[in-house]
Parts: C-alpha cells; structure tokens; sequence
C-alpha cells in the first residue's frame, strides 16, 4: 500500500518486462508533441489520489537563469543524442523525438533515485539536487503560460492562441508489497505539476491510457508501457502543442515537388511556398532558418518557434555531428532576418511506441535503485511516442513519454535567400523563453506517415 493522501487522476498504460523475484521494477512513460487527430474519450478509470501537505514552488526561468541555461544545454544535447541515435540504427527512416519529455519524466525519477549522481541522473539533466528541481520546474512553468483547458480541442483547428499543455503523472500500483515513501510524493509535488494516484494493477493499463489520450487530446491513445504482474509504478509526462504561424502559407502555393531521398532516388512531396523575412544563417554544411508561432491574445511575441535545418544536397543528417541542430538554433539566436524564398515540406508523423532504456544506459544511467521511492525498484521500461504534424496554418504536435518500474558564405542582401527543402532535413520545436527544444524530428521522407516501432 501507498502512504499518502491524494491528488488528480487518469494515466495511460504501457507494460514491463518481469524481473527477478522480490525486484520491483519502474517503467516511465513521456508524451510527446502532438498533431491533428480524432480527440479521444475519457476513461472512468481514475484512481486513488495522493496529495501533500508541502506546498507547491512556482518558480520561472527568470529567477533560476544560469539552471534553466544549465538545463537547456543538457535538453539539448539529449535530443541531439536521441536523433543520432534513431539514425544509427536506420539512417533512411525519420527520426523523432522529445527531449523535453524526455527529461521531466528523469527529472520525476530522479527525485526516487537512491543516488541521481552516481546513477547518472544528474548528469543527463544537467544539474543536481534542488537546483535541478528548480531549473526542470522552471521550464515546465514557462511552457504552462500557454496552458488551457483541453476540453473541446479539435486538433484539426489551431486556435488563435498558442496552446501548449504539459502534463505530469505518477501511477503507483496498488499493492502490498509496496509502501511509497511520502517524502518522495512531497518533493515531486512540491516541485512539478503532477497528478499522482494509487489504483490496483489490474486497473492500470486503463488508466495509463486514458491519461495519455486526455492529455495529448487523442492524438496519443494509448500508452506503450507494458503493464506485467511485476509493474508497480510508472511516471507519464504528456506534451501537447497547437499554434498559428505567424503567417500562415497559403494553401493554393502548395504544389508536389520530387524530393531527393537519402539514397538518391526521389519521391513527390507537398512543399508549402512563400517569401518572408525571417532569421536565416548558415554553417559548416548546413542552412537554417526560424519561423515564428503567433502571438497570444496580448499581442506579445509567444516565444515559440520552429527551426528548420537543411543539410548541404547529399549530406544526410546521420553524417552530421549530434551537436549540430542545437549549433544551429543558437545561430540563429543572434541571426538578423533576411528575405527567404522557402519552400517546405507538409507533414504528417506518427511514431511506435520507442523504447530508450538502452539510449539512456549508454548516456550513463544506472537504472537499478530508487530506494527514495521505496526499496528494491529499477527502472525497466523508458517508452516514448510522438505525433507531428505541420500543415500552412501552423503545428500541431504531441509526445508521450513513460517509464515503468516492475518487481525486479551568405548572398547578397537585396536578393532574396533561396532554401528549398527538397532533401533530409531537421526540425526543432522550440520554446525561446527557457531555451528549450519541445521536439525535434530529422525527416528523411516527409511522404511517410507511420515510423516504426524499432529503435
């Protein structure tokens, strides 16, 4: 049983795999961006809530600067691992993924972990102790200024303000050989937006999935945690963003065009036209340019923005550093807008569920040992699942992330700057304020809607 009283409900599910006896291992699950789809039912399947009697910290990038940059780096070099590490295994199939997810659902771990140094936690999330609570905090409070309420939400109509809905949930199982410490329920509440609740394992593949669908609104139904007899917590983080350019394409200056394949042979893609003045750079192989997401109702700059990097013709994104998106964002950080013919490619992806406990395992963690949660945990699954979609009125986008524990040279200035992007390319979802990267997807072919499950 749990000590502790209660908070909010749903989850969504995804399984683990059994362990040795009197072991009990954590499966964590992350939402990602999502894009258009069919809004999904609520499930009934809510839980026991448990709350805390600490009260909650808000804090914002502004107070915690030099830890949010801290973060950020490491966000960043997160991502950029996760893109190398999809394309190692298939340089020809799009990559996605969400750091950002990502991260928060460590971050939520982290604060279990027996030791977040030695363990590695610390070291992925840039920062230790409460200053990584802090910065992890901050950022998910930057993102929430663009919250709202999730009720009635068409992703197949992007409203007029930003939407961008980031979501904690920690589901802890029912029973008896399991006591979670309330000083860890504390510090996550203390800390993180999150619903935490106690239901029986029978009961959790319902919940898990009712929670992804309610909180990435459809576009993620179901979780990818497999729930075993041995599963006794998992941590969900769901991300859903929805937003107008700030000036949309217009849809009779969509045409097919051949786009060049990472093996050479060409496919035709809906490319969107238009000639604008945005941030635009270049670097060793590659040119990038920024476009920007509306406003919100105040008419403030919304700090959200996409970048889109395009290797040189016959450089495929597998044959670039992993540091290069991220060298890429941070040029155009300081790049003055230039005049732009573009030419960009719609899109519409889906991944599997993507298992990355080998990924983080190669980055340094130690997934036995969450003696903070309670004894005899480790960290089994780490799933993550993403939607996006871009189309001439803006992005819709959604990430599910989950781990489960079980028992065991520029041209001239008057010209405008050509960049058709007719070959590979990288795509960054960003959030400017807290410099972090929500999502970030290398499309190898923007026709392909469904990535596979193998990582």
């Amino acid at each position: 049983m749990t000590s502790s009283e209660s908070m909010s409900p749903p989850g969504s599910d995804r399984r683990g795999r059994s362990c040795p006896p009197r072991r009990h291992l954590l499966a964590l699950a992350a939402l990602a961006p999502a894009a258009a789809a069919l809004l999904g039912a609520c499930s009934s399947a809510s839980g026991k809530a448990l709350t805390s009697k600490i009260a909650h910290e808000t804090t914002m990038p502004s107070d915690v600067a030099p830890q949010v940059a801290s973060a950020a780096a490491a966000c960043d070099q997160l991502g950029g691992g996760l893109l190398a590490h999809y394309l190692k295994a298939d340089s020809s199939t799009t990559a996605m993924a969400s750091p950002l997810s990502l991260a928060l659902t460590l971050a939520i771990l982290a604060d279990g972990a027996t030791d977040a140094a030695t363990q590695g936690y610390d070291s992925i999330l840039g920062l230790s102790g409460e200053d990584r609570d802090r910065a992890w905090s901050a950022i998910q409070n930057s993102l929430n200024r663009y919250d709202g309420d999730l009720k009635g939400f068409d992703p197949d109509k992007i409203p007029d303000k930003p939407l961008v809905h980031l979501a904690n949930h920690v589901l802890i199982a029912d029973e008896k050989d399991l006591e979670v410490k309330q000083s860890y329920l504390d510090e996550v509440l203390r800390w993180f937006s999150a619903e935490i609740e106690q239901v029986g394992l029978d009961s959790m593949k319902e919940n898990l999935d009712a929670w992804a669908s309610r909180n990435t609104a459809g576009l993620i139904p179901r979780s990818g945690i497999t729930i075993t007899k041995d599963t006794r917590l998992v941590v969900q983080n769901a991300l859903l963003f929805s937003a107008q350019w700030d000036s949309p394409f217009k849809a009779e200056d969509t045409s097919p065009q051949d786009f060049t394949l990472a093996g050479g042979k060409t496919v035709k893609a809906n490319l969107m036209h238009d000639t604008r003045s945005i941030p635009y750079t270049t670097g060793q192989g590659w040119a990038a340019v920024r476009l920007k997401y509306a406003s919100g109702e105040d008419g403030t700059d919304s700090n959200l923005a996409l970048d889109v990097v395009l290797p040189d013709a016959g450089t495929p994104p597998s044959a670039m550093d992993a540091g290069t998106w991220a060298a890429a964002s941070k040029a155009l950080d300081e790049a003055e807008a230039r005049e732009v013919r573009l030419a960009l490619p719609k899109v519409d992806l889906t991944s599997e569920p993507k298992e990355l406990l080998d990924f983080l395992k190669e980055q340094g963690l130690k997934p036995d040992g969450l003696d903070r949660i309670a004894p005899e945990l480790t960290l089994a699954q780490v799933v993550q699942q993403v939607r996006l979609i871009l189309d001439e009125e803006g992005t819709v986008a959604a990430a599910l992330t989950e781990g489960g524990v079980e028992a065991m040279a520029a041209p001239e200035p008057d010209k405008p700057v050509e960049l058709t992007v007719d070959h590979p390319y990288v795509l960054r979802l960003r959030d400017l304020t807290s410099g972090t990267a929500l999502l970030e997807a290398a499309v190898m072919n923007p026709t392909v809607k469904t990535i596979g499950a193998s990582a």
